[in-house]
């Protein structure tokens, strides 16, 4: 299987494609850096398990299970690394003893070797319990992972896997998506496991002419009632985690909802061009070449891609910047209409990543829908602004249970405040980064805040944000269907 790396500059999160369109992603720096249990003994990582835990699997069927394990100098050779192997533990969620496949060696992905093994076909329905465990002979020291979604397996906290009866009639399905946010140039399709990820297989038409495009597929009797699937706009692929389709084989004809491509919400994007005034005191700073980057263009992480000019800072006073030489640098930087509205961001000093915010934490605003917008003055360093005298603030966060299944309560102790009528505001984002639910949003309270978040959202990594607008706090939400 060829792979191919691309890159989201918002999370500085590789993936990896497989060439078939399989979308398996490999998410290095969330599962090595947020993910424990990936930095074990000598193995440098080993995760990116198929398939995820809480995917749906028929009665009957034989389920193929993938794991890969990467250590600095054995597996980024070709061929299988010397001393590395790789184990299955699988069972039914009422069984006491596992079972214990060795894994066959499949190839090379990137500098990962891959292994394999299936679990034998199930027949009844039910939960399968399983993890993976890599061994490296050379020192005996084993290592488990996570799965595509990040989830980490384990023997105390092994993925489940649920086994289902397959459809009891044929069902015709009836796909939608909204590209009226896109630019269409060549065929839209639909490619998922009905149709072993093919990018060209099923191609979707627009009969009204209104930017919907639709296509109708067959899933015959004897079907897994669940699939993932994307959809793609000439040949590219959304970049969002896979949807999630399942079948209801109590009617005959199903339709589903219409959705944006990549799940974009016009509401999100504005109408006119917008000019902003960006502006950050870099006075305690040695400034050789400043530069302001960003995930919405004209925005872009220059220390990776190189900076245009129309990016860099000034202290001349005719930037919005104050007087000229006080330290306070400042931008005027357009935005065109149909910009996502909300922006992260971060400053340099000297053209290198050097702003030392906390990890996965940037500065952010919004967009409005006036022309012209001006931020208040950032501080290198700080995600707390110049207008603004620090006070203490303290945010401690428990959530429980974590990981679960459904649901599970986030509480928020609320240390004291900056200003009396700080706004707070508790909200759940995707691993993409995209907002998935806003869990509070008023004056902040005293005492601690109690929130429930009952979500039908797939398995997968998501990040609770508590902001306060003077402060901010991100946990990790395990959510293990």
């Amino acid at each position: 299987m060829e792979r191919c790396f691309s890159r989201d500059s918002n999370l500085h999160t590789y993936y990896i494609y497989s060439g078939e369109g399989n979308m398996r992603i490999l998410q290095i720096a969330l599962l090595v850096m947020l993910c424990a249990g990936v930095l074990l003994g000598e193995i440098g990582w080993c995760g990116q398990i198929w398939p995820n835990t809480g995917t749906d699997h028929t009665t009957g069927t034989e389920i193929a299970v993938y794991f890969q394990i990467w250590k600095d100098g054995v597996t980024d050779s070709p061929g299988r690394g010397e001393g590395i192997s790789a184990h299955l533990y699988w069972k039914s969620a009422d069984a006491s003893d596992w079972s214990i496949v060795e894994m066959s060696y499949l190839g090379d992905v990137g500098n990962n070797d891959e292994y394999t093994a299936d679990i034998p076909a199930p027949a009844d329905v039910g939960d399968l319990l399983y993890y993976c465990e890599a061994l490296d002979s050379t020192d005996m020291t084993t290592a488990t992972g996570t799965d595509q979604n990040g989830i980490p397996l384990n023997e105390a906290s092994p993925g489940v896997l649920h086994i289902v009866d397959v459809t009891a009639m044929d069902v015709m399905v009836t796909f939608q998506v909204d590209m009226s946010l896109e630019d269409v140039s060549g065929a839209v399709t639909v490619g998922g496991s009905f149709n072993e990820w093919s990018a060209t297989a099923d191609t979707l038409i627009d009969p009204d002419d209104d930017g919907i495009y639709e296509i109708s597929i067959l899933f015959p009797i004897g079907s897994n009632p669940s699939h993932e699937f994307k959809f793609v706009n000439d040949g590219t692929w959304e970049h969002i985690p896979n949807r999630v389709l399942r079948i209801d084989d109590s009617f005959p004809m199903q339709i589903l909802p219409v959705v944006f491509f990549n799940d974009r919400d016009p509401a999100d994007y504005t109408d006119i061009d917008i000019t902003v005034n960006f502006r950050v005191d870099m006075s305690t700073e040695t400034v050789t070449a400043p530069f302001v980057g960003g995930i919405v263009y004209p925005l872009r992480w220059g220390w990776d891609s190189g900076w245009e000019d129309e990016l860099m800072l000034f202290d001349d006073g005719e930037h919005g910047d104050g007087p000229a030489g006080d330290g306070i640098y400042g931008a005027f930087i357009t935005f065109p209409a149909g910009s996502y509205r909300h922006v992260e961001y971060k400053y340099t000093t000297d053209g290198t990543d050097n702003e030392p915010l906390p990890p996965f934490e940037n500065h952010v605003f919004t967009l409005g829908d006036a022309p012209a917008q001006t931020l208040p003055i950032d501080i290198f360093g700080s995600l707390t602004g110049i207008a603004e005298a620090p006070r203490p603030i303290n945010f401690d966060i428990s959530i429980s249970p974590n990981p679960f299944n459904a649901s599970t309560r986030i509480r928020v102790e609320i240390g004291e405040l900056r200003v009396e009528s700080e706004v707070l505001r508790v909200e759940v984002f995707d691993i993409m980064g995209r907002r998935v639910e806003k869990l509070f949003e008023g004056k902040v309270p005293s005492g601690a805040l109690e929130l429930d978040w009952n979500t039908d959202a797939p398995s997968g990594i998501y990040m609770l944000k508590v902001d306060s607008g003077a402060h901010t706090r991100i946990a990790k939400l395990f959510l293990v269907r």
